[in-house]
């Protein structure tokens, strides 16, 4: 099994609408909790236990045409870690691991950890080029509006944001107002995968 075909599947097992491409992005860097959610939600919970380290994350996206303006938009509906082969994960249990309406949106949501979340909304080390949330948001914005290789509307953007642990931000264009956090386990018990929704 392909990692396409386990996105297929575990899109249709969540009910999300079919997904016309699936991509492997930029890797995510973890120092601290994983958290998914829009850029400034008010109340947000961790998501699973997921080992420090970096790591692959693969979408699924949604694309269509403006009826209005006919201009292509993008939708990212879902977003996936692996920590084992495709097939181990297509035979996992998944499991809700936050169990919370958690915040995203309105039209941008961000996979990030607790040194992210620190450096650009609190008291964490500053990142030079982003003195505030709004400037990193509005990076962010800028980049999503730049076509990529393909001169298509991007999917997502890639931005570090603290240098010392090399936490990072992915950034995906949603159309979502919560996200949805899934733990995926084998018969064992061992994590294999954590699966993310946008709803």
């Amino acid at each position: 099994m392909n990692m396409d075909t386990l996105l297929q599947k575990l899109a249709d097992e969540q009910g999300l609408h079919r997904p016309q491409e699936f991509h492997r992005t930029g890797d995510l860097t973890i120092a601290s909790n994983l958290v998914f959610s829009s850029p400034d939600p008010a109340e947000w919970t961790s998501c699973g236990n997921m080992p420090h380290g970096t790591h692959p994350v693969h979408i699924a996206v949604d694309r269509w045409q403006d009826r209005e303006t006919g201009l292509e938009q993008v939708d990212v509906t879902m977003a996936l870690i692996p920590f084992a082969e495709p097939e181990a994960i297509a035979e996992a249990e998944f499991e809700d691991a936050v169990d919370d309406h958690q915040p995203l949106g309105p039209s941008l949501g961000f996979l990030w950890d607790g040194v992210a979340m620190d450096a650009l909304r609190f008291k964490g080390p500053r990142p030079a080029a982003f003195p505030d949330l709004d400037a990193f948001v509005a990076h962010v914005e800028a980049e999503l509006a730049v076509p990529d290789a393909d001169g298509r509307p991007r999917a997502w953007v890639d931005v570090t944001v603290d240098e010392r642990t090399g936490s990072n931000v992915l950034a995906f264009p949603m159309i979502a107002d919560s996200a949805g956090c899934y733990e995926g386990r084998d018969a064992d018990g061992r994590l294999v995968a954590l699966l993310f929704t946008a709803g």
